[in-house]
């Protein structure tokens, strides 16, 4: 091993690197060009990186399409078939131009490190104290309801103007003047939607589920837990939402809830440059992380009211990292939350009629309450199997689809802001266009009797013939068809009590005939949700029209989502599924239709409760897909299975739907990631899934064919110049420190990069090394404010170039350069190591579970072999890793022990 000047081993062990990769035998050199030092440089540089750069798809015609360049290149990449395509039992293959993107991005501990710095400062906080992590969690339950409330508040009263004056402009004047209405109001709010995101706050865009999961799992993403894009969201997913599009608010809620969890958590804000000076004890990664675990969990539970499925939601999706003690936490965040929105929701009942207090109908804590129970029957398992078939197709179809959009995108759109905004504009021209022109096609359709949700037996008006075809809803849209057809009124007498008594429905009035897709597009996702899940229905919708509908919401919502306005995709994936599930359901009507089957006094084919049969109704399959689309799609089971159950109040359905989940999971892990990951992936955000895939067993692996030698070591006591040195030479963020025995330099714990700059930077501000004593909090950039952060970055970045330093005015004094410095008191000295002989799978297990950002890789003697980091443990990286330990060869081009003869030697 090279040694240069006292107290540095040159090219030793260190990690995270920034713009340096592995040495393979393979690989070509890294440029320096452009590379910056230190943790604020590349956090700066990712979101210009997330807007402008375009990842590249490995494919048979790469080298070809290069050449070819231009936008009629990146238009058929849509059509190849890359590495978008790939089985959930494949590791995705990164092109150069995404590893190179890959290497830009950085982790961060869960723990913090165990240095004697911040054991002094852990000594001063309070141990075993609970009240106030409760309190805590408390007030994130109430405050994301809140915002849970006041974001559908905003929505509701956005959307009801649109579609309360466009129906009024369709009955009173004419179709061209509803449609320059709806449109001109509409992009109204699009464009004020994506304006926000495009020129206030990007790291706002899309439903930011993904880049939450990312952060919890260890990686390091800028400003996404920012109050500028908690702001930001809230009004930019309020517009999108109400213009129409086929997006969803549930999504951006997991995100604002993360953000809002953080932000009290911590106690302070670094872009507002405030600080209350409460809560210093929860300022540490570990406590940050779980609070932004839990308002993600909280945001769901008030998205949904859905408390459970919330606390399963991050633990099956989101979190990477999970204790008893949380779940607790979490469980007692959502039921305030949703108790939260629910009485707000009854406050504002309350004020135009019904009780305060009283959660029912309007101000329910059911989401897509279904009033109608089914009987259950296991005949039902094979049209759900099938439900489960078709949407895990679908589900592999919308993702290859949204991907591709999305490598789209970002090589032609995002580089422009002109057309990150012209986007979603254009979007919404064609939807609100399509939505006023489709329904023209459909004529009006009889309505003949009517059904309440929660009742059986349906109402006809007088006169009605004996053989009835067709029972709908008491609440339809009209369309055209209000220019010719007569209302009548049938005597709602169902409900609990006497129609005239309380929860009767008195009177009710209904169109004689109404359009069936108009009743679908010309509303709110949810309330098209509502219809689909209806029950009693059973031909309310035919089969042309919701196959339009699927197919145009189909296509609408994988091409917005991840557009620049802050959207989901929970909603459009809901009602994409109800299409599929509620055809199944009509298609099994018409079979028993067509073999004479049904309940006497119903429709040809109805099978009405307590029938045996009764579970053959398009509102039931309608559920059962939805679950199925989203389960494809996310591959989210046992907390979709909960998050359905407590938004449709329908616990008998529970098992087909568990069928169709499992199914529509296992179809489509054949032909794609899931969705979430696979945007992380066209991100190059170096995700770690919580097992890894790989074509062996990694348990025959050993850790060091996936490591990263050689490094650089530091020791405890070096010259500062040193120091300078090595943070001016390498653009590692991790350095093992070694100490000098008879047997050589063994390890002793690690440092980091971002703790040197700061050491390094305090003393040129004092002029000496000595008596340095620099505190826990002040070593960590995230508690200062973001002014000051940012000219400490600027300062740090002279130091190493050997610039003047901005901003104060420093004494030049070139022997403190030969001063020696005492890292003794911020060296982590509980840094996790492995031998080089360690399993390379349970080396996995150690660094997810542990939330490591380095791990060190020691011989039998204590010294440092190697390191391995996040991005050497990437899918790619342990394919790598396989194919290296079948022939032998380590990652820096040695040998192992005894093969061809040769030891292992690292430097």
């Amino acid at each position: 091993m090279a040694v240069g000047r006292p107290g540095l081993f040159t090219l030793t062990p260190d990690e995270e690197r920034i713009g340096d990769n592995p040495r393979h035998e393979n690989d070509q050199p890294s440029t320096s060009s452009g590379e910056t030092y230190g943790e604020q440089a590349p956090l700066h540089q990712y979101k210009e990186r997330r807007d402008t750069s375009a990842p590249v798809e490995e494919s048979s015609t790469d080298f070809e399409g290069r050449r070819m360049g231009g936008f009629r290149n990146t238009v058929r990449q849509l059509f190849l078939r890359g590495n978008t395509v790939e089985g959930a039992g494949k590791n995705h293959k990164y092109s150069t131009a995404e590893k190179a993107r890959l290497k830009q991005m950085q982790s961060i501990d869960y723990l913090a490190p165990s240095s004697r710095v911040y054991r002094q400062w852990l000594s001063a906080q309070p141990w075993q104290r609970y009240w106030d992590r409760w309190i805590m969690m408390a007030a994130i339950g109430i405050a994301v309801g809140i915002t849970g409330f006041l974001l559908h508040l905003l929505i509701h009263i956005l959307a009801v103007i649109k579609i309360a004056s466009t129906r009024w402009l369709l009955t009173h004047t004419h179709v061209i003047l509803s449609w320059i209405f709806n449109l001109s109001y509409s992009l109204g709010l699009v464009y004020c939607s994506t304006w926000l995101v495009v020129n206030i706050a990007p790291e706002a865009a899309g439903a930011g589920v993904a880049e939450v999961s990312a952060y919890l799992n260890g990686c390091n993403i800028p400003k996404i837990l920012n109050i500028k894009t908690l702001g930001v969201k809230f009004l930019s997913a309020a517009t999108a939402v109400a213009s129409g599009l086929p997006v969803g608010p549930e999504g951006p809620m997991v995100h604002m809830g993360a953000i809002i969890a953080s932000g009290m958590s911590q106690g302070h804000s670094t872009t507002l440059g405030c600080d209350s000076g409460l809560f210093r004890r929860f300022q540490n990664p570990k406590d940050k992380r779980d609070f932004v675990t839990v308002g993600a969990a909280v945001g769901i539970a008030a998205a949904f009211s859905a408390p459970i499925g919330g606390m399963l939601y991050v633990f099956e999706e989101v979190a990477s990292f999970w204790q008893q003690a949380l779940s607790w936490q979490i469980f007692f965040a959502n039921m305030i939350a949703v108790l939260t929105v629910d009485t707000l929701r009854s406050a504002e009942s309350a004020l135009q009629e019904g009780t305060f207090g009283l959660f029912d109908r309007e101000s329910s804590t059911v989401f897509f309450e279904v009033y109608t129970q089914l009987n259950n029957h296991v005949m039902a398992m094979v049209p759900a199997a099938l439900c489960g078939l078709l949407c895990g197709l679908l589900a592999v179809a919308f993702t290859i689809m949204n991907l591709k959009v999305i490598r789209f995108r970002g090589s032609v759109i995002n580089p422009d802001r002109r057309l990150r905004m012209a986007e979603p504009c254009i979007l919404i021209m064609l939807f609100v266009t399509m939505g006023m022109i489709l329904p023209l096609f459909f004529p009006c359709t009889p309505t003949q009797c009517v059904v309440l949700q929660g009742e059986t037996t349906p109402i006809c008006p007088d006169g009605q013939p004996e053989y009835v075809h067709r029972v709908v809803e008491e609440t339809l849209e009209l369309f055209t068809c209000s220019r010719t057809s007569h209302t009548s009124q049938v005597h709602g007498g169902g409900g609990p009590g006497d129609a005239d008594g309380p929860g009767g429905k008195g009177n009710i009035t209904i169109p004689s005939s109404y359009n069936e897709l108009a009743t679908l597009m010309s509303v709110t996702g949810e309330d098209a949700i509502r219809h689909l899940f209806s029950r009693g229905t059973h031909r309310e919708f035919g089969y042309a029209a919701l196959v339009v509908m699927l197919v145009w919401y189909f296509l609408g919502a994988a091409w917005t989502a991840g557009s620049a306005i802050a959207s989901g995709v929970f909603v459009p994936m809901l009602l994409i599924g109800a299409c599929v599930g509620r055809l199944i359901g009509l298609i099994m009507v018409d079979m028993a239709a067509r073999n004479g089957a049904g309940s006497e006094g119903a429709p040809p084919g109805v099978f009405l409760p307590p029938h045996p049969m009764s579970f053959i109704d398009p509102g039931a399959f309608a559920l059962i897909g939805a679950g199925a689309f989203m389960g494809g799609v996310t591959r989210m089971t046992i907390a979709l299975a909960v998050i359905l159950m407590e938004v449709s109040n329908d616990v008998r359905i529970l098992l087909p739907l568990m069928v169709a989940i499992m199914v529509a999971k296992w179809v489509a892990d054949l032909g794609s990631h899931p969705l979430y990951h696979g945007l992380l992936e066209v991100k190059c955000i170096p995700f770690l899934p919580k097992a890894p895939v790989s074509s062996a067993s990694l348990d025959l692996i050993e850790v060091r064919y996936v490591m990263h030698w050689p490094v650089t070591s530091l020791r405890e006591h070096m010259r500062l110049g040193d120091v300078r040195e090595v943070l001016r030479r390498t653009k590692y963020q991790g350095f093992p420190v070694v100490r000098d025995t008879n047997r050589g330099p063994v390890f002793v714990g690690l440092l980091v990069r971002d703790h040197l700059l700061k050491l390094l930077l305090e003393a040129v501000r004092r002029g000496t090394c000595q008596h340095l004593e620099v505190s826990f909090s002040d070593l960590n950039h995230q508690f200062m404010e973001s002014v000051e952060s940012e000219r400490e970055s600027e300062q740090q970045m002279a130091l190493l170039d050997g610039r003047p330093l901005p901003g104060d005015n420093f004494r030049d004094d070139p022997s403190l350069w030969d001063e020696t410095l005492d890292l003794t008191p911020y060296i982590n000295m509980s840094a996790f190591k492995v031998t080089e002989t360690f399993s390379l799978e349970r080396s996995y297990i150690l660094f997810c579970n542990m939330g490591l950002r380095h791990l060190v890789v020691v011989d039998e003697h204590n010294c440092v072999k190697g390191i391995v980091t996040r991005k050497d443990l990437l899918g790619y990286r342990l394919d790598e890793a396989v194919a290296r330990a079948r022939t032998g060869s380590l990652a820096g081009g040695g040998h192992v022990p005894g093969s061809n003869g040769t030891a292992y030697a690292p430097a």
